[in-house]
């Protein structure tokens, strides 16, 4: 489990995918089935997923959203768990020595705050560990939000994909070479800059979140 204050990020478990499904099916018009995602979870070793956890009072000091603090009150009503919920999540499929994200998305609520390069940037060091030399990813011509994110994390272009989409549209490669010194010292002075705003901004007044579009969410696809 990593802690990136004050959200939590850890392996994808079974039980978190009729939530992962749900926030795919309101992100893309071609989401994965939940089949998929066990399909990945059990029998893909393969591949890495991974969950983002809301934040919570006993985590980040400060109250959770509105919305969270009645499901919490209406959970505790019922009898039910109150786990942490879903609210992104991110996958990458590795062989030999590149890694591939195949997904990545974050629910509605919860966009506009960094969380999507949150979870870019969980990839790129869940897949240092795994000794990875590249990772790799599709993404839109016409995304030029999620362009400038992976150019911030150093992506380049490496060629096109054409009718990659289900609606036509080609698909454009970008990949980004994890092997040298100053490509980790970049990362590092990134993971310092994210961490602080997502302190900064984490909520606290007990309104919902900003809804501004997030990369995972405005391919139209899984990337």
């Amino acid at each position: 489990m990593a802690r990136f204050s004050p959200y939590v990020i850890r392996p994808m478990e079974p039980d978190d995918v009729s939530t992962v499904a749900a926030i795919d099916r309101i992100s893309f018009p071609s989401p994965w089935r939940a089949s998929s995602y066990l399909y990945e979870l059990k029998h893909n070793p393969r591949s890495a997923y991974y969950v983002l956890l809301e934040p919570t009072a006993g985590v980040s000091g400060k109250s959770p959203p509105r919305d969270s603090r009645w499901r919490r009150c209406l959970n505790r009503i019922l009898g039910r768990s109150e786990k942490p919920s879903v609210i992104g999540y991110v996958g990458f499929r590795f062989e030999q020595a590149e890694a591939h994200i195949s997904t990545i998305a974050v629910h509605p609520d919860w966009r506009g705050r960094g969380l999507g390069e949150l979870l870019l940037l969980t990839a790129i060091e869940k897949a240092l560990d795994l000794n990875m030399h590249v990772i790799s990813l599709e993404v839109r011509p016409s995304n030029l939000l999620a362009q400038r994110l992976y150019r911030k994390y150093a992506f380049r272009f490496t060629g096109t994909q054409p009718g990659y989409y289900r609606d036509g549209e080609n698909a454009r490669l970008m990949a980004v070479d994890l092997t040298s010194e100053s490509y980790r010292s970049h990362l590092d002075k990134l993971r310092r800059h994210l961490a602080t705003k997502l302190q900064r901004e984490a909520p606290g007044d007990g309104r919902l979140p900003s809804k501004r579009p997030n990369v995972g969410q405005i391919d139209g696809d899984t990337l």
